[in-house]
């Protein structure tokens, strides 16, 4: 990836300038020609990052060009006032938090220390705090933050050659018990923020933490359960796991006495995971209730005046207020209209059948994935607007339609595709798997995925929400 990091930049910048220039699409206007320059400018700048420029530099340069080609402010910055930016900023905090106290170590050797250790108990354990982890904070990074060294940590005490089925069992799948899961709640990756961000006005209050719960849990269990057992299968190697639970406990008992930043910020986040899951009763939204978790953990000083500032990663923020942004700007430059013909035919003549609805568009956003690498976004603002007609003509609820979207999101076919992996590979010092492993691991999430999808079906007609 490092060698075409300026070529690839350089040939969006000049698919951008065709674009502005030439200005070929029939019925398209011209500055929906010019917004959709601005885009592939950013995408460029996103997907290959030359000289490691932050994501805030797409971001920027999406924002100049949609300004200097007479959008307005208000819809170009619409992102950064949307409920999901406000779930968003306090999810960063409450993983930090949970980094910072050192409470997620704690509770990873706590689980691993509990078992005898074998290959199958240590996928059991990263089962177990991948959910834990998952259910305090929303934020991966901090997930992959403390799994991946730990799963390092295990494969050097067992003495695996880097890259080897062994280490790359391991790495995987505390990766995919890190990443996975959490999908099932809105809060449990930030995929239920951006998800909440980009559905249009008319049905975002359907998404709720209940409903969230209810149509996304069952398949991403599945689809969780199925990807580790197809690695433990795939990757097993023939010896067996040589490291005793006497190593566990040591490196548990070596974290020390648990501190109180550890106890407040347990009693924290838990909190707010009721909070979270109550919401019908209560009534307070999810952002509220996030920020009011965050509220407590400053006056209890886990969080300092310092780490306002330094705390979380405000490139991402900016990222994500921008991507969320885009189904406004696509709809006021016109884009949206003119690609709707084309689309929403295709998209519906499906939804008639709406299990192969699912299948049929997972399939395609995969495709995409590998033009669309930021997590697939654009095209996710290019077509949220046919969430309304799928909800109202079709019965497809916006939630049910998310599942197929996030799991191209989640894919990782290639390791470029797939942030995540480029995150935990740097962790690891590119030491845990090797691009087999990857592209193998890829091919087992995207069975996990069908046959979730194809499992789950049966469960959402039982509830009601699957015609």
């Amino acid at each position: 990836m490092r060698h075409i990091k300026v070529p690839g930049t350089l040939i969006f910048v000049l698919c951008a300038g065709f674009l502005a220039v030439l200005r070929p699409f029939s019925g398209l206007p011209d500055q929906g020609h010019y917004v959709c320059a601005t885009v592939l400018v950013a995408l460029g700048l996103w997907i290959f990052r030359p000289g490691n420029v932050p994501y805030f530099a797409g971001a920027a340069a999406l924002i100049c060009g949609a300004l200097f080609f007479g959008l307005p402010l208000q819809i170009v910055t619409s992102g950064f006032t949307s409920t999901g930016v406000w779930v968003l900023i306090p999810a960063l905090y409450l993983g930090y938090a949970l980094a910072k106290t050192g409470l997620g170590k704690r509770i990873a050797y706590f689980v691993l220390k509990s078992f005898r250790p074998t290959y199958f108990t240590v996928i059991v354990s990263w089962f177990i705090i991948g959910l834990v982890l998952s259910a305090l904070t929303p934020s991966i990074t901090v997930r992959l933050s403390v799994v991946m060294p730990i799963a390092m940590n295990l494969v050097e005490a067992c003495r695996l050659e880097d890259r080897s089925r062994g280490s790359a069992l391991i790495c995987l799948v505390a990766w995919g018990t890190a990443v996975l899961p959490g999908t099932g709640w809105l809060t449990g990756s930030l995929w239920g923020p951006f998800m909440l961000g980009f559905l249009p006005p008319e049905i975002k209050p359907l998404a709720t933490f209940d409903i969230w719960f209810k149509i996304m849990a069952v398949p991403w269990f599945i689809i969780t359960i199925l990807f580790v057992g197809f690695i433990y299968i795939l990757l097993k190697p023939r010896a067996p796991l040589s490291i005793t639970q006497e190593t566990f406990r040591k490196q548990y008992h070596a974290l020390g006495k648990i501190s109180v930043q550890e106890i407040v910020t347990g009693i924290i986040l838990a909190g707010a995971l009721a909070l979270f899951a109550t919401e019908r009763y209560h009534h307070i939204s999810t952002a509220a209730c996030a920020m009011t978790a965050v509220l407590a953990l400053i006056l209890f000083q886990v969080i300092t005046f310092t780490e306002i500032r330094t705390g979380v990663n405000w490139d991402i923020i900016v990222f994500f207020g921008v991507v969320v942004s885009l189904s406004g700007i696509f709809a006021n430059a016109g884009i949206s209209g003119w690609i709707r013909p084309f689309v929403e035919p295709a998209v519906l003549s499906l939804a008639q059948t709406p299990l192969t609805f699912l299948i049929v568009i997972t399939l395609g956003f995969w495709l995409i994935r590998f033009i669309d690498v930021p997590w697939g976004f654009s095209t996710i603002a290019l077509t949220s607007p046919l969430f309304i007609p799928l909800f109202v003509n079709f019965g497809l609820h916006p939630v049910l339609v998310s599942v197929a979207v996030i799991a191209a999101g989640n894919s990782l076919f290639l390791a470029y595709t797939q942030p995540f992996i480029m995150i935990s590979d740097t962790i690891t010092q590119s030491r845990g798997w090797s691009a087999h492993h990857v592209a193998l691991g890829g091919c087992a999430y995207a069975v996990s995925v069908i046959i979730s999808i194809l499992v789950s079906s049966i469960y959402w007609k039982a509830i009601h929400v699957l015609p």
